[in-house]
């Protein structure tokens, strides 16, 4: 076998080892929303809904005013329709809990608005710190931010 044949096969070979491998390097993301506007927080939680609608884990850490519509009482902003699909903040967010995603505040979230963790809808935790620390560090998750 010519050697630019025997390169060929080697390098299809180790291919089709490696690949399957880097498609399950990252089935894991973290989504961080922090903006206090309906339009992106609906934008991100979008897209981590078509994620977790493909079969990844998706964690969602809510900081700043975006931890508001994770309340039990969201804000206004949470309720009103976003266009084109009449979705609104707060049922995107219900969604993608529904497909399996953990969601959690900040840990400085409830101490700096006096509230307590019943406070937060069901199924809302509070993220530990080394625990997200870890999630971002892990090689397998990607980490969006918005």
């Amino acid at each position: 076998m010519p050697r630019i044949a025997r390169l060929a096969a080697a390098t299809v070979l180790a291919a089709s080892l490696i690949s399957p491998a880097l498609a399950q390097a990252a089935e894991k993301m973290l989504t961080v929303v922090t903006s206090p506007t309906s339009e992106t927080q609906a934008m991100a939680l979008v897209l981590s809904n078509q994620v977790a609608a493909k079969g990844w884990q998706v964690d969602l850490l809510l900081c700043g005013p975006a931890g508001d519509i994770a309340l039990a009482e969201p804000p206004a902003e949470a309720m009103q329709t976003i266009t084109p699909k009449g979705m609104t903040v707060r049922s995107l967010l219900e969604a993608l809990m529904q497909k399996g995603a953990t969601v959690e505040v900040c840990a400085i979230y409830l101490p700096n608005r006096d509230l307590a963790p019943e406070a937060l809808m069901e199924g809302v935790g509070v993220a530990a710190p080394p625990a997200v620390a870890d999630k971002m560090m892990d090689p397998e998750t990607r980490l969006f931010t918005f």
